[in-house]
Parts: structure tokens; C-alpha cells; sequence
């Protein structure tokens, strides 16, 4: 009983490291989306404050 119990243990931790190790990977693919993303709404909120400036003065 207590040898099932401490195998059950095991898996269990074996399964928490998996699912850290993927939150992990997962959190790198976020951050990465959440840059890009910046990035390119940056970009577009800049190109279009020009645009406006430009025509402004034109």
C-alpha cells in the first residue's frame, strides 16, 4: 500500500515537471508573441500619427 502510494507520488511529480517545463516553453512563446505584437501595433500607431501630421501640414 504505502509503495503504491509513494509510486502514485512520483508520477504525480513527474507529471508537475512536464507541465512546468511546457509553461515554460509556452510562457517564451507568449512573451515573444506579446513583442511582436507590440511591435507591429507601434509601427502601425506610429505610420498613422505620420500620416495625419503629413496631411496637417498639407
Amino acid at each position: 500500500m504505502h509503495h503504491n502510494q509513494s509510486r502514485a507520488d512520483l508520477h504525480g511529480w513527474a507529471g508537475a515537471r512536464r507541465a512546468a517545463g511546457w509553461l515554460k516553453r509556452y510562457r517564451r512563446t507568449l512573451v515573444l508573441r506579446a513583442l511582436y505584437g507590440a511591435a507591429y501595433g507601434a509601427s502601425t500607431t506610429g505610420a498613422s500619427l505620420l500620416v495625419v501630421w503629413l496631411s496637417s501640414r498639407f
